[in-house]
């Protein structure tokens, strides 16, 4: 399947408004819809509205909403050029607005032009790495739908990676980057010294080079936690070390207090 159909995103006879149902499979561990399923939806939409490809995207989060919500996703064209396209959606549910995406559409062929200049770190395969361990029963949620193996679990450093699969999708896609790109929050986990959990602000995804992978590696450095927000990017890579993509979040952080 791919990424409309994975998240579950429905057409209306509006082409610039689709229908965003949500289900436990695209809902986070507290039972809310995962941001990333919001931007990565959003993002769908965009490209299959403008017919151009996203450089970047960026979303911002106003409020929670659970199953059996339906997200209404509204588009708006700010501007477009000969190759390039900025827009924006709105997601709400009636009258309550959930999440707001504002991106750049295009493509530029210039092959003199190109080149990667980082590379991921020295890593076993997924093969060869550990499955992830969570701390709650996933039931339904998006993380039953997710294959997970950690490359890097060093806890107070900052740094994790996990390699990632999402194996009902047949094809990488921004849409799908996105929900890879909302682990942030797992880093700051990691990172600080008492459990914490933690709640996306925001999720700012820039696409490089899309080339097809069954597994993506998450390379996840924390930056710093501050006033009770925590901050850090991701690195998005294909197994054969491509730079799919990079996201960055900030997040409000709390204690843990949830019941195992």
């Amino acid at each position: 399947m791919d990424a409309r159909q994975w998240l579950g995103l429905q057409p209306t006879h509006n082409p610039m408004r689709w229908y965003l149902p949500v289900t436990p499979g695209i809902c986070s561990g507290l039972g809310t819809l995962f941001g990333g399923c919001g931007l990565g939806a959003s993002i769908d939409v965009l490209e299959r509205v403008t017919g151009r490809p996203v450089v970047w995207a960026c979303a911002q989060y106003l409020n929670y909403t659970r199953p059996p919500s339906v997200v209404d996703l509204d588009v708006h064209i700010g501007a477009e050029g000969r190759t390039t396209t900025q827009a924006r959606v709105l997601g709400s549910v009636g009258a309550t607005e959930i999440f707001t995406v504002n991106a750049a559409l295009g493509s530029r062929d210039l092959p003199e032009a190109a080149g990667q200049w980082i590379s991921p770190p020295d890593v076993p395969g997924p093969d060869e790495c550990p499955p992830r361990e969570l701390r709650f029963d996933v039931g339904d949620t998006i993380a039953s739908r997710l294959e997970q193996r950690m490359a890097i679990e060093a806890p107070g450093t900052g740094h994790t990676a996990v390699w990632t699969r999402m194996p009902d999708l047949l094809e990488v896609s921004a849409a799908s980057l996105a929900v890879l790109g909302d682990y942030v929050p797992m880093g700051l986990g990691q990172a600080v010294p008492t459990e914490i959990n933690s709640n996306s602000l925001d999720n700012t995804l820039r696409v490089a080079d899309l080339v097809q992978t069954d597994w993506v590696l998450v390379d996840i450095r924390i930056e710093a936690v501050a006033r009770g927000f925590g901050h850090g990017h991701l690195y998005l890579w294909a197994q054969d070390g491509t730079l799919l993509g990079t996201a960055s979040q900030s997040a409000m952080v709390r204690p843990w207090k949830w019941e195992k």
